[in-house]
């Protein structure tokens, strides 16, 4: 059974929220799954892409509103990061990992902050809601994840660790 693993990540630009869940799927399926419009109407919301300008924008059609945004890089089979109107930044990183199944996945989700303070503030509030849609994004995948209660996610995103990110390995893009 596989889970979420939150923390927190100072680097030079900022401070991410950083949730990593490791997929027993290749790659592929995953990116497939995270991009396709419908599909991802299970799990968050159906989302359309557009033209404003140069700028490529995304809004996300929730229940009663739309979430807004625009795409600010998004490379195929590796990440896309986005910034949207009430929430920020926030990236989703696909990576290829050996497994004791073979081809698997680690899904790297950020939400980045200007600083510790803010981020942690955003974890506690947050935190708990993307942990839930990524947990129901794996089980669109037919993965068994553990179930956690809200009251537990609130307790663990408002205690979460802070790590400094090495020099060499903090992320370019925020995610």
């Amino acid at each position: 059974m596989s889970g979420t693993s939150p923390r927190l990540v100072t680097w030079e630009n900022g401070t991410d929220l950083v949730i990593e869940l490791l997929l027993e799927r290749d790659v592929e399926t995953v990116w497939n799954a995270l991009t396709d419009s419908d599909g991802v109407r299970t799990w968050f919301a159906p989302f359309r892409l557009g033209e404003d300008g140069e700028t490529r924008t995304i809004t996300f059609a929730l229940e009663d509103i739309d979430l807004n945004g625009s795409v600010l890089s998004c490379e195929d089979f590796d990440h896309v990061l986005l910034e949207l109107d009430d929430f920020g930044v926030l990236g989703l990183r696909v990576l290829p990992i050996e497994g004791e199944t073979g081809q698997e996945t680690l899904l790297v989700f950020t939400h980045t902050a200007p600083d510790a303070e803010t981020a942690r503030g955003q974890a506690a509030e947050v935190g708990p809601m993307w942990d839930t849609h990524l947990r129901l994004f794996a089980r669109t995948l037919g993965m068994d994840i553990a179930e956690v209660t809200e009251p537990e996610l609130v307790a663990i995103y408002s205690d979460l660790d802070l790590e400094a990110a090495e020099s060499a390995d903090a992320p370019e893009d925020g995610s």
